[in-house]
């Protein structure tokens, strides 16, 4: 960002002097203590690189004439070169007021607001400067940049495009029109952006970012060819080759990656993210055993990567090896006290082997190390009420709603909770069940969980058809849920479909000793930064 923002205010020492030097042209004494004098000073001193030096002679100039705007706008503009945007900010503000049309003015302040991630900010002023100056490129393509970093995709591409000589100057302003052509589905012409990268003298680096914007936008085969592409020495060789791998586990190629990875490790050694990466190849391709070596092995060679423990623990306990997930578990909880992931994992663990008293210690513990982790406060929850604390897993339910209220996961597993109690004739925890299944339908129809409970309710009220109904939707959002296909099965009998029936329990008893599906993982990515 900021060699472009270098590139957006233009040669900033020129600039400064050009305010700095007034129409006579002339420098003053060195000992003179006029304004003028010191602005002049302050000139020097920027154009030298003594910007320290400058902000104390502007300073100068500025007290001895508080009137003149120049001198506060250079002084503004040599604390944006020194980064200290909040008071460069106050000035160059101070100078709009004065001088509302100053476009060099306001546009150093909106490339101040954008450095500072003050997005709404920074657009408001470049509109304003657009509308008094529409054709200033340099204020169109920070627009651009600005827009695209607020997601707004179609206006980034229009301001981007619209300044193609400068665009092409910087390979994240390349990089910028590229990802919000993808983001409008407009490929070719983002795959047409990338290629303009290999212009630049440090190729490389401008590839490896435009390659990482193709994988993130899922076209897996540009950025397969793009980092083809780049000469491979002893230096980039195995960066270039983990990307590769990583394109291609991205695409489902898992043994083009798996063969990548071997490759990597027999001539360079293999890094943390290789072996990580290899790991997952091996799970994809129902290859446990091979996984759980090639994850061990990582663990051994990298004790302090918590990444290889994590992962490890995700295909155990989707494998269901729980007591080897709870060995792993308490391993990584005793390498990483302070990691909250460990704790969740490990509290998950011990659900799966009924340690219930167990996990809420150690979800709770996950939850006191971090409290944006809404998933540690869910298992807290769920833990008690597996362990029979009913009144404390309905207190923690409660102030999850009130603390997440976006994670819908509360209301579900709340009302999964509940309905339970109510199959002993609590008729008010299965109002409130329901309730809150209806409830969290409505905010989002596409929860399987909300359907399998309601269908299931149903079901048990005589109300068939219904359940049907629910248990059907939950099947599509879920299909490889086995718990889903046996009450199916149930549903469809009762209804005298026994050829659905059936199918519907082979599939169940084909699921049901099945491995489960750990969530799509991203291997290693704090390499590809």
């Amino acid at each position: 960002m900021g060699r472009l923002v270098g590139r957006i205010i233009s040669v900033v020492a020129l600039a400064v002097s050009t305010v700095f030097v007034l129409s006579s042209g002339t420098l003053c004494a060195q000992g003179e203590s006029t304004a003028e004098a010191h602005a002049n000073r302050a000139a020097e001193q920027v154009q030298a690189g003594n910007l320290e030096t400058a902000e104390a002679e502007l300073r100068s100039a500025v007290r001895l004439a508080p009137g003149e705007n120049s001198y506060l706008a250079g002084l503004g503009t040599v604390l944006a070169m020194e980064k200290k945007f909040a008071e460069s900010n106050a000035i160059f503000k101070k100078v709009l007021t004065v001088t509302p049309g100053d476009v060099t003015v306001r546009r150093y302040l909106a490339a101040n607001l954008w450095q500072m991630h003050r997005y709404p900010e920074a657009r408001e002023n470049l509109e304003i400067l657009l509308k008094q100056a529409p054709k200033d490129n340099q204020s169109r393509l920070l627009l651009g940049m600005v827009s695209e970093n607020m997601k707004e995709y179609a206006k980034a591409a229009e301001m981007l495009a619209s300044v193609p000589e400068q665009t092409e100057q910087q390979p994240e302003s390349i990089v910028a029109l590229a990802r919000s052509y993808y983001h409008l589905n407009r490929t070719a012409d983002a795959r047409s952006a990338l290629g303009k990268l290999s212009r630049f003298p440090a190729a490389t680096n401008a590839v490896f970012l435009g390659a990482q914007i193709a994988d993130e936008a899922g076209d897996y085969a540009t950025a397969e060819q793009m980092l083809m592409s780049i000469s491979p020495d002893a230096a980039n060789h195995p960066v270039i080759g983990y990307r590769i791998a990583l394109a291609q586990f991205h695409a489902n190629q898992f043994d083009e990656s798996r063969r990548t990875l071997l490759n990597l490790i027999e001539h360079n050694a293999g890094s943390r993210e290789v072996y990580n990466l290899l790991g997952w190849c091996y799970h994809n391709q129902n290859e446990s055993s091979k996984a759980r070596q090639t994850f061990e092995q990582a663990i051994e060679l990298f004790p302090t990567d918590e990444a290889n423990y994590l992962d490890l623990l995700k295909i155990l306990i989707a494998g269901r090896s729980f007591s080897a997930a709870l060995r792993v578990a308490k391993q990584a909880t005793l390498a990483f006290p302070n990691s909250a992931g460990a704790f969740e994992l490990r509290g998950l663990a011990e659900e799966k082997v009924e340690q219930f008293t167990d996990a809420v210690n150690s979800y709770s513990q996950a939850w006191h190390l971090d409290r944006t982790r809404s998933v540690a406060l869910l298992g807290v929850a769920q833990a008690q009420a597996s362990a029979g604390m009913t009144k404390e897993s309905a207190a923690t339910f409660e102030s999850g709603m009130k603390t997440f209220p976006q994670d819908l996961r509360f209301k579900v597993q709340y009302a999964s909770v509940l309905l339970k109690q109510a199959e002993t004739g609590d008729a008010l925890a299965e109002t409130r069940g329901e309730n809150l299944l209806t409830s969290a339908l409505a905010a989002n129809p596409s929860l399987p969980a909300a359907h399998y409970e309601l269908g299931n309710l149903a079901f048990r009220k005589g109300r068939t058809a219904e359940a049907l109904l629910h248990l059907e939707e939950a099947e599509k959002l879920a299909p490889k849920s086995s718990e889903v296909h046996f009450a199916l099965a149930n549903a469809y009998r009762r209804l005298g479909r026994k050829d659905k029936s059936s199918e519907e329990m082979d599939l169940y008893q084909k699921l049901s000793g099945a491995p489960e599906a750990p969530a799509t993982p991203e291997p290693a990515s704090q390499s590809a930064k």
